[in-house]
């Protein structure tokens, strides 16, 4: 109903239909947007976050629509390949150490299609705030990247474009965690990236493609676990997961 009401398009749309000259346009608004509402919002930490919590609280649904992205303890010689939910453990472990500096106000549901860009007037819109809060931004930022990867698009010109701009938004990111001293960002966030791909499964019925996001989520989990005993400042995301 509110999209009825809001003049303009999603952010989805946007993305999928427009010209690189629009979209250029777009992006430089919606950084303008979020990084307003953040800077004015955050709040001093530090802050204990629950991603894999979150992934958890779904995991039976995730079970009942996919069951084949769940992985049994393995073994490949003298090679032990770790359950799904053993890495989860060892996850759940790790964000207790991985703390967020600051909180911001997000939205909480930050998927492209709850972002509303009004051509005329140059701005952005947001709908469906239910979930909206103090919190850690990047909560908000690997819901935002999983939807973009998400977009219904495998055509690869189409697949190239959704790539660059999620590059462009992982850059924005990144950049905002590093003027405001966050230095754990990229651990917290393959911690939320885990969770964001393997929650969305859900939501996949094309099993190929469920089962990329599951991959996904478990290589961002096993690269934490191996990360285990060095800082997490030091901590890299593997950026190849962003891109399809």
């Amino acid at each position: 109903m509110l999209v009825e009401f809001l003049s303009g398009c999603t952010l989805e749309h946007v993305i999928l239909t427009e010209n690189s000259d629009v979209i250029r346009n777009v992006i430089l608004i919606f950084e303008q947007t979020v990084g307003d509402i953040w800077q004015r919002t955050i709040q001093p930490g530090p802050l204990h976050t629950d991603y894999m919590a979150q992934l958890r609280s779904r995991f039976d649904t995730i079970h009942r629509v996919h069951p084949e992205c769940i992985r049994p303890a393995l073994r490949i010689g003298d090679f032990a390949v770790p359950a799904t939910l053993e890495l989860i453990d060892a996850c759940t472990r790790i964000e207790e150490a991985v703390t967020a500096p600051f909180s911001v106000f997000i939205h909480g549901d930050f998927n492209t299609n709850n972002v509303i860009y009004n051509h005329e007037e140059q701005k952005i819109n947001y709908i469906d705030l239910y979930r909206s809060r103090q919190a850690d931004y990047v909560q908000d930022v690997s819901v935002f990247l999983v939807s973009n990867f998400r977009l219904p698009a495998f055509d690869v010109e189409l697949r190239e474009r959704i790539n660059t701009v999620c590059l462009y938004f992982y850059e924005f990111f990144s950049g905002f965690a590093e003027r405001n001293g966050d230095r754990t960002f990229n651990a917290r966030l393959a911690l939320a990236l885990a969770r964001s791909f393997y929650t969305s499964t859900r939501f996949e019925l094309e099993p190929h493609f469920a089962r990329e996001m599951a991959m996904r989520a478990h290589y961002l989990m096993e690269n934490l676990a191996v990360h285990q005993g060095r800082p997490w400042e030091d901590f890299r995301l593997p950026e190849d997961v962003l891109f399809y």
